[in-house]
């Protein structure tokens, strides 16, 4: 019998959220890596298959946040994440038979993507309830927390043709059913919010009000939005072609280039989380980085030697860090209490929901002018949005809120 009194409530949310995102960072790379790696599909088909793994949450993601308001989100979690071994033991039926084939691995990508969607807005609000009185370092150390947890998941993706699919997916299982358990842990019955109380009437369209006349979320949403659709394209697609395609490479190296980017959000998210009193301008900040990474992009499309190209990837991942945690605090600290979920609903829309389209229309460019040019075009457009984020409230205003705490 675990003793819940010996840990922190923030502890058990970190031990949480770690397992999950180990199992997460494995199905980063491996469920790319089986569509281009294992079934030597096409760039569009690429593009496609991760579109349908993302799909879920620009349809779905609005109705997870208001469902999750309000809840008492260590129970909720802990029965989302039982839910994951259903498509999981799908998969690992079809693997043990034989049966892996492209309109397989959609069909997961859809039902991973289904229980995606309500997962993320609910630890997300999860994290302020349990954090304690530092956002801007609850934030950091969960960022921090997360990307190392993911990395540890690249890693044992470079095991990938030693230890099987089949023995993964079934590690994979039993790190959702531990998380859940962590996460029920930081957030016992009788703690937190009673279920179902105060429930918002409005649901989504509320939550979208609130976003829609707020001076600074409605451009950050905008902005984080822009650059979901163009990065994600860049890191989901491009990436895993560029190694095949360009480097004539295998698992190995994809999974080396996942994990410098990791290695880079977590130098940065260290760093971050050693400044004293945090980041008094964090919009312009982020517009910053923002500006950064379209650099890197344009750079790593003249195909670069394979010693740079590593270390621009961990740059890349700094960059892509401090945007993270610095959107994430401001979401958290703008949202009123009542609408949190569901305005971190719509950060987590506009960062992941675009990625989708953005997958697809990677494809579809690379499949047209090569992953080196897509690069340069992806790079470019990074940079105009950069560019127009200079004329919004991100750059000319400090937040009315503290943002340590909201």
């Amino acid at each position: 019998m675990i003793n819940l009194s010996r840990y922190s409530s923030f502890q058990y949310y970190l031990a949480g959220l770690a397992t999950s995102a180990t199992a997460m960072g494995l199905q980063v790379v491996i469920f790319p890596w089986l569509v281009v790696g294992v079934l030597n599909e096409p760039a569009d088909r690429v593009g496609l298959a991760q579109m349908a793994a993302m799909l879920p949450n620009l349809l779905l993601i609005l109705v997870g946040g208001a469902v999750s308001d309000n809840r008492h989100l260590g129970t909720y979690l802990s029965r989302l994440y039982l839910l994951y071994c259903l498509p999981f033991g799908i998969m690992l039926i079809a693997a043990l038979n034989g049966y892996l084939n492209y309109q397989l691995l959609i069909l997961f990508g859809l039902g991973y993507g289904m229980i995606t969607a309500f997962v993320q807005p609910a630890r997300e609000s999860l994290l302020t309830q349990v954090c304690g009185d530092n956002l801007q370092r609850a934030v950091a150390r969960s960022t921090i927390v997360q990307f190392t947890a993911q990395s540890i998941g690249f890693l044992l993706m470079g095991l990938f043709d030693l230890m099987g699919l089949s023995v993964l997916l079934v590690f994979q299982m039993l790190l959702f059913v531990v998380s859940g358990r962590l996460l029920r842990a930081s957030q016992p019955p009788g703690q937190g919010l009673a279920e179902g109380r105060q429930r918002g009437r409005q649901g989504i369209w509320s939550g979208l009000k609130e976003v829609w006349r707020h001076p600074r979320l409605l451009p950050l949403m905008l902005m984080v939005a822009a650059t979901g659709f163009i990065g994600f394209g860049a890191y989901l697609v491009a990436m895993p072609l560029m190694a095949r395609e360009v480097y004539q490479a295998g698992p190995g190296f994809y999974a080396g280039l996942q994990l410098c980017f990791a290695v880079g959000v977590l130098l940065s998210n260290t760093i971050y989380i050693r400044l004293v009193g945090g980041i008094s301008w964090p919009g312009r900040v982020l517009l910053i980085s923002l500006f950064c990474r379209g650099v890197i992009m344009v750079v790593i499309g003249l195909h670069v030697p394979v010693l740079a190209l590593f270390p621009l990837v961990v740059v890349w991942g700094m960059f892509s860090g401090i945007s993270i945690s610095l959107g994430r605090v401001m979401t958290h600290s703008e949202a009123p209490e009542s609408h949190r979920s569901r305005v971190v609903s719509i950060y987590q829309l506009a960062l992941l929901g675009t990625a989708p389209l953005g997958a697809w229309v990677s494809g579809e460019l690379i499949h047209l002018w090569g992953v080196l040019n897509v690069f340069v075009i992806l790079g470019v457009a990074v940079l105009l949005a950069s560019v127009v984020g200079l004329f919004s409230q991100l750059w000319k205003s400090r937040p009315e809120k503290p943002v340590a705490r909201p």
